[in-house]
C-alpha cells in the first residue's frame, strides 16, 4: 500500500505554523509579492474555509520580515528587501452573537492591541480606539502599519436575519471603525480585508475608493483554494493513496476528487478551482466525505430558502447580475447571489454583453448536502431513514414500477408539519419532489417547458421517461388531464423508452399525496 506520510494542515491557518513544523503547503507567495507590487489596499471574497485565513496569515509573516518562513518558496527570489512593519491582524471569523456581543470582542482585542503599543487617551469609543491604536502602532515602531481584517463581515451576516435595529447597531459600530482606514491612510502600509461578500451600505466600500475589489478579477481566480495543477504538483502521493484505499487507480481518485470538490469559478473563463478544505480532508482521509459542507452546516440558508417560497430548480440554475453577485444585501431578492457568496452555487457561463452570469452548484458533494439537509428539514425526514429507503425510489422508477416508487414517497412526505406549507404549498410539494429526485442520483427538471405548456416535473432516466403534473385540492383526473391535452409527452414520441404520464393530487388538510393515476 502507498505510503501517504504528507502532513495536512487540516484547520489550521497559521503559516507560520505549517511552515515551522512540516506540514504540506500549496505555494501562494508569488501572490502575496503580486498583492504588495500592484497596490496598497485590497478586498477579497471567497466562500468560509476556503483560504482567506491563512493568505492573511502569510501576508502577516511577510510584513513582519520572517524571511525564514519562506525559504524555498517562489517570493525568496523575488523580493530583495524583506522589511518589517507592525501588523494588526484582526478575525472575526469565530464571531457568534450567542457567546460575545460585537462591542465585548473590540474591547478585549482592543485591549491585546493598546497592551502591545501603548495607549493615547483612555477614550472607551470603539472607533476612536482603533484609531489611537493605528496611531500608537505608528508612533512606536517609526513605521507604517499593516492592517489585515479577516472575514469583516461576519458580524453583519450573524445578525442578517435579526430585526433592523440589532443590524444597525452592528453595522454602524463596524462602518465607525472601519472608516479609520480610509481617514488614517497617511499612518497605512498596506490594508486587506476578506470576507464572503460586499455590504453596499457600509460606507467602507462607498468612501474608501483607494480599496480594491479582486474578488471577480479573472487575474485573481487561483488566490485561494487549489487548481488541478497545484493538486497534481503538491499531493501525488496522497491521490495514488486514495486511489488504493477506493479500489481503484490514481486516474480513478482523480476523478473522484474532481466530482466531488472541484468546479468553482469566481471569475468568468476560469480555471476550476478546488475546495481546500475538503480536498485536504479527503486526501488525509484516503477517504470521500461531505467534509466542508458537514462543517457548518447552512440552517440559516435551509430557512432562507424555505422562506424565499421559489422553485429550487430555477434558483439553482439562475442568471444573475455581476452587481447582485458582488453584495450581500441582494439576498432579499435574489437567493442565488446569496448561495453563490457562501460557496453553494458558482459561475457556470457568463454572457459579456449582458454581464449576466448563469449560476450551477459546483460539485457533488454541495449537491447532496445541500439537497439532503433541504429535504429532511422540509419533510422532518431521519436521515437513516433517507439515507436508507429514499434509495429504492430510484431502482423502482428505473424499473417502471411508478405506481411502488409513488408509495415510498408518500411514506416520505408523511412527516410534513402542519405550518410548513401555509404560503405557497404547490412551490413546497413541488421542490421537495425535485429535491427527493436529484438527492438519488435521477435527471430531474422542475417546471420544464414544451412548445404549449410546462410540466411541472420531468424525470429522464436510462430506460423511462417519467412526465408529472401537481395539483393541489384538485383531483389526478385534472392533472392527468392536462398533460394530455397539452400533449406533454410528445417530444419524446420517438425516444424509444417507455414514456409514463403522472397526475398527482396533493391535500392541504392531510399535507400529503392524495391520489394519483398512472398512464403510459
Amino acid at each position: 500500500m502507498t505510503n501517504n506520510s504528507i502532513k495536512y494542515p487540516i484547520g489550521i491557518q497559521s503559516f507560520s505554523k505549517i511552515r515551522e513544523n512540516g506540514y504540506a503547503y500549496v505555494d501562494k507567495t508569488a501572490w502575496i509579492y503580486k498583492l504588495v507590487e500592484k497596490g496598497s489596499s485590497y478586498f477579497l471574497s471567497r466562500p468560509r474555509r476556503f483560504g482567506k485565513s491563512l493568505l492573511l496569515s502569510t501576508l502577516q509573516a511577510y510584513f513582519e520580515g520572517r524571511k525564514d518562513l519562506f525559504k524555498g518558496l517562489a517570493i525568496e527570489s523575488m523580493e530583495k528587501k524583506w522589511d518589517s512593519f507592525p501588523v494588526i491582524l484582526l478575525s472575526f471569523a469565530t464571531y457568534r452573537p450567542s457567546d460575545q456581543n460585537i462591542e465585548a470582542l473590540l474591547d478585549n482585542r482592543w485591549s491585546e492591541l493598546e497592551s502591545r503599543f501603548g495607549k493615547l487617551t483612555d477614550t472607551v469609543d470603539p472607533a476612536e480606539r482603533f484609531r489611537n491604536i493605528i496611531r500608537a502602532a505608528h508612533d512606536s515602531t517609526g513605521k507604517k502599519v499593516v492592517i489585515l481584517v479577516d472575514e469583516y463581515d461576519a458580524p453583519l451576516v450573524a445578525h442578517l436575519t435579526d430585526k433592523e435595529i440589532i443590524r444597525e447597531r452592528v453595522r454602524d459600530l463596524l462602518k465607525s471603525v472601519y472608516v479609520n482606514l480610509k481617514d488614517l491612510d497617511q499612518y497605512l502600509q498596506f490594508v486587506m480585508l476578506t470576507g464572503i461578500s460586499r455590504f453596499s451600505k457600509l460606507t467602507i466600500f462607498s468612501g474608501l475608493n483607494n480599496l480594491k475589489d479582486i474578488s471577480m478579477i479573472p487575474a485573481w481566480n487561483d488566490i485561494c483554494g487549489i487548481t488541478e495543477n497545484e493538486l497534481i504538483e503538491n499531493f501525488g502521493q496522497g491521490i495514488e493513496a486514495l486511489g488504493e484505499n477506493l479500489h481503484t487507480d490514481y486516474n480513478g481518485a482523480l476523478k473522484l476528487l474532481k466530482e466531488n470538490y472541484d468546479g468553482y469559478h469566481f471569475t468568468e473563463d476560469s480555471a476550476d478551482i478546488y475546495n481546500p478544505f475538503s480536498l485536504l480532508n479527503a486526501l488525509s482521509d484516503s477517504a470521500i466525505d461531505s467534509y466542508w459542507f458537514r462543517s457548518a452546516t447552512p440552517t440559516f440558508l435551509v430557512k432562507y430558502l424555505n422562506a424565499s417560497n421559489g422553485s429550487l430548480s430555477k434558483i439553482m440554475t439562475e442568471t444573475v447580475s455581476a452587481r447582485s453577485l458582488a453584495d450581500i444585501e441582494t439576498y432579499r431578492t435574489s437567493p442565488a447571489a446569496l448561495l453563490f457568496q457562501t460557496g453553494y452555487l458558482t459561475i457556470k457561463e457568463y454572457d459579456s454583453r449582458r454581464r449576466r452570469y448563469t449560476l450551477g452548484i459546483p460539485n457533488k458533494e454541495v449537491e447532496t448536502g445541500l439537497y439532503s439537509e433541504l429535504l429532511s428539514y422540509n419533510l422532518r425526514i431521519d436521515q437513516d431513514k433517507m439515507d436508507g429507503d429514499i434509495w429504492e425510489i430510484k431502482d423502482l422508477l428505473e424499473a417502471g414500477k411508478p405506481d411502488e416508487a409513488l408509495k415510498h414517497i408518500r411514506s416520505f412526505f408523511a412527516g410534513v408539519p402542519g405550518n410548513t406549507t401555509a404560503k405557497h404549498p404547490e412551490i413546497f410539494y413541488e421542490n421537495n419532489l425535485f429535491l427527493l429526485f436529484k438527492l438519488i442520483g435521477i435527471d430531474a427538471r422542475a417546471e420544464w417547458w414544451t412548445s404549449d405548456g410546462r410540466i411541472d416535473i420531468l424525470l429522464e432516466m436510462t430506460n423511462c421517461i417519467y412526465i408529472m403534473e401537481l395539483k393541489l385540492d384538485k383531483s389526478a383526473e385534472d392533472a392527468i388531464e392536462q398533460i394530455n391535452r397539452k400533449d406533454y409527452a410528445l417530444p419524446w414520441k420517438y425516444d424509444g423508452r417507455r414514456v409514463f404520464k403522472i397526475g398527482i393530487n396533493f391535500l392541504t388538510s392531510t399535507r400529503n399525496i392524495d391520489k394519483w393515476i398512472i398512464e403510459f
